[in-house]
This record gives structure tokens, sequence and C-alpha cells, in this order.
């Protein structure tokens, strides 16, 4: 990209390593804009801003680092699933949840686009090798206790 200080590698394939995992979306497909895709965001000190610019935009995040987010849609034009391959490292698969601060290497695509007069690059997340894994543990679900039903005539309000 002409007049940046970032490089882009276009078209091509690159290990990103040694960056930190977070809210990890890998086990099944989310749906923020519309599209099923599978998400990871990688953190990183600022020493390395400028050449993690190369995959997306950078951004500060409350813990002092700063951070990108890699996705990859869950169905190719084909109508095929499109899984991340996540592995450790030995390169045997991870079956376990990648938890907030786990570590490790990524496997990324980037390539650069012209779509009707919109011209940028964008980074596909292709594989996961979970170097340091924090398991993710759900939290327990909160849900109310069952209590005796309760028979009133008064009206119910609508004020809350």
């Amino acid at each position: 990209m002409k007049g940046t200080n970032m490089t882009v590698f276009t078209n091509k394939t690159n290990i990103i390593r040694d960056v930190n995992f977070y809210y990890a979306k890998l086990d099944k497909p989310v749906s923020p804009f519309g599209t099923d895709i599978y998400d990871i965001q990688l953190r990183f000190p600022e020493a390395r801003k400028a050449e993690m610019s190369a995959y997306g935009k950078v951004r500060q995040v409350e813990d002092g680092n700063w951070a990108i987010n890699l996705t990859r849609k869950a169905m190719n034009s084909k109508k095929q699933k499109t899984p991340v391959r996540i592995v450790d490292t030995d390169k045997n698969p991870v079956k376990d949840l990648i938890g907030n601060g786990s570590k490790g290497n990524v496997i990324a695509y980037t390539y650069q686009y012209d779509v009707a007069g919109r011209k940028g690059f964008k980074t596909i997340l292709i594989a996961i090798q979970v170097t340091d894994l924090i398991k993710y543990v759900p939290e327990a679900e909160v849900d109310f206790d069952v209590l005796e039903p309760v028979s009133t005539n008064e009206p119910v309000s609508a004020d809350f």
C-alpha cells in the first residue's frame, strides 16, 4: 500500500508467532454481522504494532496491550464447512476450548482486494498452534431458584 508504513503480505500465507489468544470463538461459528464466522483476538505488546498492522486494524485493549481480530467464514462458496485447524506443539488436534491468555502461533492468509471502488487487504485465519493452553471453563450458569407460586389479585405493573 503506497504511502503507508505498514508491510503488507499480499496473497501470501504467513505464520504469526508468539501471540496471546482472547475471546476464541472456534468451536462453533458466530454471526455478529449475519455471516457465520470463526473469530479470535490476538494480543501483543506495543513494540509489535507495526508488524501486526500488516494483518488487520490494530487497537489498544483494556490490559494495555494491543490487538487485532482474525476471522474465517464458516462456509466457503460451495457451502462446505471450513473449520479452523487447531493443534498443540506436536501438531496433535486440540479438543479443549481455548481460554483467554492462552499463547501460540497462527497461520494466516493475506490478500489485497479491489471491489466496487473499495480497496484494502483482508487476512483470513487458517490454523492455530497452541503452545500454552489455558482451558476455557464456562462460568456456572446463573439461573433463578424454583419458587412457590405467588397468588395475588393486584394488577401487574408494566414499569420496570
